[in-house]
């Protein structure tokens, strides 16, 4: 490949990556556990400096800087916005914001193979190829935080190392195997993400999308019946089909102005919240603590670690009991 051919490759894989990190810190925005949501941002701040590597080397071989975004995640963070709002219940929250996180990162690795598979200098390439293996090591712990087959991993943020130590402590006693427990301290695997989260923008924009396409779909059926009713409007008031495309215009129309005054609404909140929770985590936060335990007994884990941490539980609620 020459350097031109290079650099509209290091764009396209830029724009996934801008993609990634913008996504993550919405999702993280969409949760209230404070471990999850330094997780997740984490996961933002890294692919963040991916970003900037790529950038490097599109700069290095004499490419332009300023890379558009995707519309299409635009509208997917605006989606992540308003599903996890109306999940029922923080757990149900968590699932859906992981799921639709993983909707992402499934695009993000076929991406990078798609693009390792190409003849690129050796340079470029190394860098990719350590990116990609961070990227499986991080879509493989999201899915385990989502649960997959008979296992599940839950995160918590531990506020003293006395709280911690008396968590480890109750789950032995209560028959779970430590060995399935990870540590991150702050200041080791944390990394601080200071960029943007949530946008009213992008949540007013995938609610216009989501309300137009309702909107099409409620306007297709009442156009149908429109135009049976049609016998009882004088003949040349409307043209051939006009009173269907007009109910539906006005169906579609009606969602998309709908769904942007939703999207608004969710996303003025989402953005105020998620700075207070953030803040707050950061803080007092000393130790995120990653537990794998089977699926049937992860609510008993969160149990456990909410007695433990009750000083904290209400900023906590993975798992309600």
């Amino acid at each position: 490949m020459n350097d031109l051919q290079v650099v509209r490759t290091l764009q396209a894989l830029y724009r996934i990556v801008e993609a990634g990190e913008r996504g993550y810190a919405v999702s993280a925005a969409n949760v209230n556990n404070r471990g999850l949501k330094i997780l997740l941002r984490s996961f933002a701040q890294q692919r963040a400096r991916f970003k900037g590597e790529i950038l490097a080397e599109i700069k290095r071989l004499g490419g332009f800087a300023k890379i558009r975004s995707s519309l299409r995640g635009a509208i997917h963070r605006g989606r992540i916005n308003i599903f996890a709002a109306l999940a029922n219940g923080n757990d149900e929250r968590e699932r859906v914001v992981l799921k639709e996180i993983l909707i992402g990162e499934n695009a993000a690795l076929r991406t990078y193979e798609a693009t390792l598979r190409k003849d690129l200098p050796p340079q470029v390439l190394n860098l990719l190829e350590f990116q990609y293996e961070i990227l499986l090591k991080v879509v493989e712990q999201v899915r385990m935080l989502r649960g997959r087959g008979r296992r599940r991993m839950i995160v918590y943020l531990f506020d003293s190392a006395a709280n911690i130590e008396a968590a480890l402590q109750e789950l032995y006693y209560a028959g779970f195997d430590l060995k399935g427990i990870q540590r991150i301290p702050f200041g080791d695997s944390v990394e601080v993400y200071d960029g943007r989260g949530a946008t009213i923008r992008e949540t007013v924009l995938s609610g216009a999308v989501g309300g137009a396409l309702w909107g099409s779909l409620v306007g297709a059926f009442a156009g149908f019946g429109a135009e049976e009713a049609s016998s009882l409007i004088p003949s040349g008031m409307l043209p051939d089909n006009g009173l269907w495309a007009l109910v539906a215009l006005s169906a579609i129309g009606g969602g998309a102005m709908v769904g942007s005054l939703l999207g608004f609404a969710l996303g003025l909140g989402i953005s105020e919240e998620d700075v207070v929770q953030y803040g707050e985590g950061m803080a007092d936060g000393q130790v995120l603590l990653l537990t794998l335990v089977e699926n049937s007994r992860a609510k008993e884990a969160g149990w456990i670690m909410r007695q433990v941490n009750s000083q904290v539980w209400a900023k906590t609620t993975t798992i309600p009991v």
